[in-house]
């Protein structure tokens, strides 16, 4: 017969307690890994600040000039009569220093003619990565 210790685990062997916090550092640790990946992916450390139903993003690139050098987007307004479970195509770009720098730079140019935050923020990446290395 085998022992309580080499047996499954049941349902009801279980501590509610002890699974929810097994539960949440699991997920914190794949949040973690998640976030760490797209630093690695894209050169951004992106932050999430919790607020009202528009969520704000902070993002940093890894090649900014200054520690608080960054943007800030944020969840677009949605039009009156939408549904919530429309699709969104791009986040507002929040009045920071960094962007009013920005909108002066040729990188502004996908977000006014081709209205493509990917490509406007992909450019200002090079840009930034290019002034680093003095390329």
């Amino acid at each position: 017969e085998a022992s309580a210790a080499s047996r499954p685990a049941t349902g009801k062997d279980l501590d509610p307690e002890k699974l929810h916090q097994r539960l949440r550092q699991s997920f914190k640790e794949q949040i973690g890994r998640f976030r760490e990946g797209v630093y690695l992916l894209t050169g951004y450390k992106i932050d999430m600040i919790p607020g009202d139903d528009r969520p704000t993003f902070r993002v940093r690139s890894m090649f900014a000039e200054q520690e608080q050098d960054h943007l800030m987007l944020r969840w677009p307004q949605q039009p009156s009569g939408s549904n919530p479970g429309d699709s969104i195509t791009s986040l507002d770009i929040m009045n920071t220093e960094m962007a009013r720098v920005l909108t002066t730079t040729p990188s502004y140019d996908y977000m006014t003619k081709f209205h493509s935050l990917p490509a406007f923020m992909a450019s200002v990446q090079l840009s930034l990565f290019e002034k680093q290395t003095m390329m």
